[in-house]
């Protein structure tokens, strides 16, 4: 198992796919505060219209706000980026022709899989710590740009605790989704299958939430046992100001945050759909026949 977990790793770091992924979280996380800091030195702290949303950005371009700012980003983007890399690592298996040869060369279709997902977990690992760094570099900058003060009482022993816990809740949040795009790949015997229906579900799933929410009754409670809501409601427990709190899919306002499912709902149902997602994989990479 070893050797196979080192063979796939080897091959996704090689892969110039996986290195333009991590580039572009990278670029996202230094992208949007800087825009941020633009939008708020424009409008001032009253904020546009004089809503305040000025003093809410100033808040978030805080030292104590990039690592929770950084993981509310990684939820969302990365999930996206996390569901090219899973469907990519075994849908184009099929597409180059090499899932037989793969296969011969591992002991079982049962470790091969599995290496497979043990890889893709070590190398989103590494992205969220990637990105936990370059989000709080980028504060710095921009801290000395907007000329704020550079206060870190704000890390306390509980505020690290409170950051570890988030760090381990968002990779938790991109498990399904990544998870999806795998089973897809595998049943589309092809990476686009995954990409499109992980992204696809991905984005359109709050778009529904949204308009299901605002019908009201029992169609309101439906999202509660979609993805998209549940992951918000784990990204939700971010401490950033309030309109920023969004997670998966289009973003939530302070009146959809009201409608979120509790935490233990969320991480009760996210599991749910992660194992289910993971024994169809299994089961359709063991039963069917490999053609490449």
């Amino acid at each position: 198992m070893i050797r196979l977990i080192g063979s796939e790793l080897f091959k996704l770091r090689k892969r110039l796919m996986t290195r333009v992924l991590l580039f572009v979280l990278m670029g996202i996380l230094i992208l949007i505060p800087f825009l941020l800091l633009a939008i708020s030195n424009a409008v001032g702290a009253s904020g546009i219209g004089g809503s305040g949303d000025g003093a809410r950005i100033n808040a978030l371009l805080g030292l104590s706000s990039a690592l929770p700012f950084s993981f509310s980003l990684m939820a969302s983007f990365g999930s996206v980026l996390a569901i090219i890399l899973a469907a990519s690592s075994i849908g184009n298996e099929y597409n180059w022709k090499t899932i037989r040869t793969a296969l011969i060369s591992s002991e079982s279709r049962f470790k091969f899989l599995t290496a497979k997902l043990i890889s893709l977990a070590i190398l989103v690992f590494i992205g969220l710590l990637a990105g936990v760094v370059v989000s709080f570099l980028t504060s710095l900058v921009t801290n000395a740009l907007g000329h704020y003060a550079f206060d870190f009482s704000f890390a306390t022993g509980s505020y690290v605790w409170a950051q570890f816990l988030q760090f381990w809740r968002t990779f938790f949040i991109i498990v399904p989704f990544s998870l999806l795009g795998f089973m897809m790949a595998i049943v589309g015997r092809s990476a686009m299958p995954g990409i499109a229906t992980g992204i696809g579900v991905y984005f359109l799933e709050g778009i529904i939430t949204t308009f299901m929410t605002l019908a009201g009754g029992w169609i309101a409670k439906v999202p509660f046992y979609l993805m998209t809501a549940n992951a918000n409601a784990i990204t939700a427990l971010n401490n950033l100001p309030q309109g920023f709190r969004g997670g998966g899919g289009s973003g939530t306002g302070t009146s959809a945050l009201e409608n979120l499912p509790t935490a233990g709902h969320a991480f009760l149902i996210l599991s749910i759909y992660a194992v289910i997602f993971m024994f169809l994989a299994y089961y359709l990479f063991k039963k069917r026949d490999v053609t490449g």
